[in-house]
């Protein structure tokens, strides 16, 4: 990843997104470009959905390095596959403790506890994290987080957040979800 000018990534993604999904609502901000698609879910009945694409242009860097990984697509709309440059898992998940931390979306502690024992390394995973948070001006202890995250909890908002997206039947209990990441990630953070 490198700095460089947003508009030709920009121009790449509507030239494939525009003609399946209409033209985005977009915004930019001090160091990202948010494209927003709206489209109707397939499920019975159709639940309208959004589709946020969005371009960090601030932070051009990786705690871990990078890994090249290939990307396959098979639907009825769409074949094909390609090998894209991501981070690896550990800083993945460094990054979505961040959002974890940063948002209010129950879907991040979602993502976390459905991902974290893929083999990440969970001291890894808190290194990223608190590297960003450092890059971004701020440092987090072992209480703040779990204060942040204990105000989440109680927060509708936050815990109703993932319900429209989880597939029919799917159960999870977000209490128990709290707990794994608690005992997993926070433990590894210093105070």
């Amino acid at each position: 990843m490198r700095a460089e000018q947003a508009g030709k990534a920009m121009s790449t993604l509507r030239t494939v997104l525009d003609p399946w999904l209409g033209e985005p609502r977009w915004k930019q901000s001090e160091g990202r470009i948010t494209f927003s698609y709206r489209f109707a879910s397939e499920g019975a009945p159709p639940l309208k959905m959004r589709l946020k694409v969005e371009i960090n242009s601030r932070e051009h860097f990786a705690v871990h390095g990078f890994v090249r990984r290939p990307f396959r697509v098979q639907s009825r709309w769409f074949s094909g596959g390609c090998t894209i440059p991501t981070y690896g898992l550990d800083e993945l998940l460094g990054t979505k403790l961040r959002a974890l931390y940063q948002r209010k979306k129950g879907r991040d502690l979602f993502d976390l506890t459905t991902t974290l024992h893929g083999g990440a390394d969970p001291a890894r995973v808190v290194e990223a994290f608190s590297t960003y948070m450092r890059h971004g001006g701020h440092q987090v202890t072992r209480t703040d987080f779990e204060e942040n995250l204990e105000d989440k909890l109680a927060d509708p908002q936050f815990t109703a957040d993932i319900g429209a997206l989880l597939a029919p039947g799917h159960v999870w209990d977000i209490h128990a979800a709290a707990k794994a990441v608690r005992e997993a990630l926070l433990i590894h953070l210093p105070g």
